[in-house]
């Protein structure tokens, strides 16, 4: 009866076990055993796809010159083009019209205030094209937002346009491949994402489940990883017996997460009409992704349905912050998006549904030449897809009416800006497409706003740093009209304004919204919600400094061609180590304390008549104090980074369980949340962390389990079982490298769980 607990594992019936134990009573009579009488898993049929990169001419100077010479139009619609697009198109003309007014109104207001204070001079007239520019990004964003909320307020049945409205059910077989790319990631909570999906379909569309299989797509090169990932699988099949949930592992990790999703397309792209997109951490209910399909059903020139993440599950100051923010008043941008880019909106990559055979058609992109950053496959691929999905006549739409769809966040600051160098990374590759023929208008400004939002960081810096010139230099100037005095803020002050109405007013119409007791309940009460949001604006003031800084210094290795690695991003809410913030931020502590120093330096310089003076003229509102006080928000913020860093990413139970930050996600927790805490648990005590080798290699030679369910998903090859065999039997000890190759040839690793199996 020592090979019982194999049968177990290898599901045979109670009934027919001590038959089967009858003609084993050897190993190799178990393995002969195993061979003939273990089913084959079912696993869909390769038909390979001879999918090609289009050509896509990526040199912007040819792109720029063929634009003034010729220009190609955008891909024939399919079928009937909507009228919606001549709308959007009337929306934002007289949105940029309004906005060139409205800045060009405070451009003429600053100039006469740096006139009177005759500054006149070179840099006078940087600043005042620095202002400009902020000015109508500024205006242009902030108009956008509102003028998409008071749209959005009437809803999608406000909008005849919202693919909603074509919604059918599937007619035929249609078939959906729910796709998980993973990298190094944690096998238990992405299989606990996939268990969560498979019981959202046999909860809310059990009769549409054959529309649906699930598949985790690894590029992990190191074998913990592949051994708990595998391991994952094989406990979702015995957790699903009726499931059709798969396992690819990519030998090659070329072009990371885009090369993982070609290789899906190229091996099953003929068999999947469509696919939907998470990513590791996401978690999307059925009800939604459903509801994505009917409205791809109904509507052919749908190519992307693009669902807004919700952010949960965070329990860090930091992360709490974020989707706190996130989900009261992000949505008012989501819904802006929605209603001014309509079927010409972007895509972020994840937790979307894509038409299969107009997204390999059009969306292969290719190789940029040149060495990395600059060159190499684009890394933010998703923007780039959408644009050229709409570039081949079908839409992209962006959801954020679809609840029901989820991800998680960076728990700190560190992680945060891990995050946000490769998208800067990918936003400046978007420079080699941007005058591509034939892309939109709104996708080219897609473009050109990803740059922007980047590129603001080192301007904004530089405003503020010519800002500091000017005060300084008034203050010290022996020329001092007591009409000019008070003045010399007005600059500082026009852009702090625009930055507090463009800040603030989202947050004041999110808390207006949400005031009510139903709504606000969701939020922890209407004091908590208050409170909550006056504690976040004002730390994410402090937190956008030290982005500021270090957007400036990843652009600045950009330029250089440097990369900047600072590891795998931390995914869990663990308070980062003293050791790393000030690895990390000690460099900008230090540049804010020589900052102070040199700033008062120079106030130090201010003669004492002349503080009187501008005193006695501003009636004290005009001081050397006024000048530290005014940087105290960006000079402060450097010289505390690694205290403030570490202080948010800590995590407070009180503060937790007292409903501060609190979200509607965490009043009303949702099945697919439910569903996927309780798989991780099952998974975790099952699986041992891929981080833990000695526990992962004592799993992957010594369980059962395992055992049973691998050994019958590897083949036997000859040549490298006369290598390794004779090393295992000898008891030599194997590197690594051979280890990993080993547990996935069949004789070896027979001979490897033999030696160690406790039987």
């Amino acid at each position: 009866m020592e090979f019982k607990e194999y049968l177990i594992n290898a599901g045979v019936p109670k009934d027919e076990i001590d038959t089967a134990l009858n003609h084993i009573t050897s190993w190799d009579s178990l393995h002969e055993w195993m061979n003939t009488y273990q089913k084959d898993r079912v696993v869909p049929k390769i038909k390979r796809l001879p999918i090609g990169t289009p050509f896509i001419e990526t040199n912007w100077k040819e792109n720029l010159y063929s634009r003034f010479k010729s220009s190609k139009e955008a891909g024939l619609p399919v079928g009937q083009e909507p009228t919606w697009i001549k709308e959007i198109e009337r929306r934002r003309v007289v949105l940029m019209l309004v906005s060139l007014v409205i800045a060009t109104g405070m451009w003429l207001l600053t100039k006469d205030v740096l006139m009177s204070q005759d500054a006149t001079g070179i840099v006078a007239w940087i600043y005042l094209t620095i202002s400009y520019g902020l000015t109508y990004y500024a205006v242009y964003s902030f108009s956008k937002n509102i003028l998409g909320s008071v749209l959005a307020s009437r809803g999608p049945k406000g909008n005849p346009w919202h693919p909603m409205h074509s919604a059918i059910d599937p007619q035929g077989n249609e078939k959906v491949a729910i796709i998980f790319p993973v990298y190094h990631e944690d096998a238990q909570r992405v299989g606990a994402g996939i268990a969560s999906t498979y019981e959202s379909i046999m909860k809310h569309i059990p009769n549409s489940e054959h529309h649906y299989d699930i598949f985790m797509l690894s590029d992990s090169r190191d074998d913990r990883y592949l051994v708990a990932e595998q391991a994952v699988i094989y406990k979702l099949n015995q957790m699903y017996p009726n499931a059709r949930i798969f396992y690819r592992h990519r030998p090659s990790n070329h072009n990371a997460k885009l090369g993982n999703v070609i290789d899906f397309c190229r091996r099953w792209g003929n068999d999947y009409e469509y696919m939907f997109v998470m990513d590791a951490d996401s978690i999307v209910s059925a009800t939604a992704i459903h509801t994505t399909l009917r409205m791809m059903c109904g509507n052919s020139r749908l190519g992307i349905l693009q669902t807004n993440p919700t952010p949960i599950m965070r329990e860090s100051f930091f992360g709490r912050m974020q989707q706190f923010s996130g989900r009261l008043y992000g949505s008012v941008f989501s819904y802006s998006l929605q209603v001014m880019h309509m079927g010409h909106a972007s895509y972020i990559g994840h937790n979307a549904m894509i038409r299969m055979k107009p997204f390999i058609e059009h969306c292969m992109l290719p190789q940029l030449s040149g060495e990395a950053p600059w060159g190499g496959k684009p890394l933010s691929h998703d923007i780039i897809e959408a644009a050229l999905m709409a570039r081949g006549g079908y839409e992209c739409w962006f959801l954020p009416d679809i609840e029901g769809s989820y991800e998680e966040i960076p728990a700190n600051l560190l992680g945060f800006l891990i995050r946000e160098r490769r998208w800067m990374q990918g936003n400046l590759q978007h420079l080699r497409f941007l005058f591509i023929d034939g892309l939109h208008g709104i996708h080219r400004e897609g473009f050109v706003n990803g740059l922007m939002g980047y590129l603001l960081a080192p301007i904004c810096s530089l405003s503020l740093f010519l800002t500091a010139i000017f005060g300084i230099s008034f203050m010290q100037s022996g020329r001092i009209a007591v009409n000019a005095v008070g003045k010399i803020e007005a600059p500082t002050f026009i852009l702090f304004i625009i930055s507090l109405v463009f800040m603030f007013l989202p947050r004041i119409h999110a808390l207006i919204v949400n005031f009510g007791h139903d709504k606000s309940r969701l939020y922890g009460g209407r004091v908590k919600m208050t409170v909550s949001l006056l504690f976040e604006t004002i730390i994410s003031i402090f937190m956008s400094t030290l982005q500021m800084v270090y957007i400036c210094i990843f652009l600045y290795k950009w330029v250089r061609r440097e990369g900047i690695s600072w590891g795998t991003q931390q995914r869990d809410d663990s308070a980062l180590p003293w050791s790393m913030c000030f690895k990390h931020f000690s460099n900008v502590s230090l540049l804010g304390i020589a900052l102070w120093g040199l700033l008062y330096y120079e106030v130090l310089r201010i003669p004492a008549q002349r503080i009187l003076l501008l005193s006695s003229a501003s009636k004290g509102l005009l001081t050397p104090a006024s000048m530290l006080l005014w940087f105290f928000p960006i000079l402060g913020t450097m010289t505390l980074a690694v205290f403030l860093v570490q202080f948010t990413s800590r995590t407070s139970k009180l503060v937790n369980d007292s409903n501060l930050f609190a979200i509607p996600e965490e009043i009303n927790v949702p099945f697919e949340v439910t569903s996927m805490k309780n798989a991780e648990a099952i998974l975790r005590q099952a699986v041992p962390d891929a981080e833990d080798s000695k526990a992962v290699l004592e799993y992957a030679t010594h369980d059962i389990f395992f055992y049973v369910n691998h050994r019958h998903e590897i083949r036997f090859r000859k040549h490298i079982a006369e290598r390794l065999l004779p090393k295992i039997l000898n008891n030599e000890q194997l590197t690594q490298k051979e280890w990993g190759i080993a547990i996935r040839e069949r004789e070896c690793f027979d001979a490897i769980h033999q030696k160690y199996a406790q039987i």
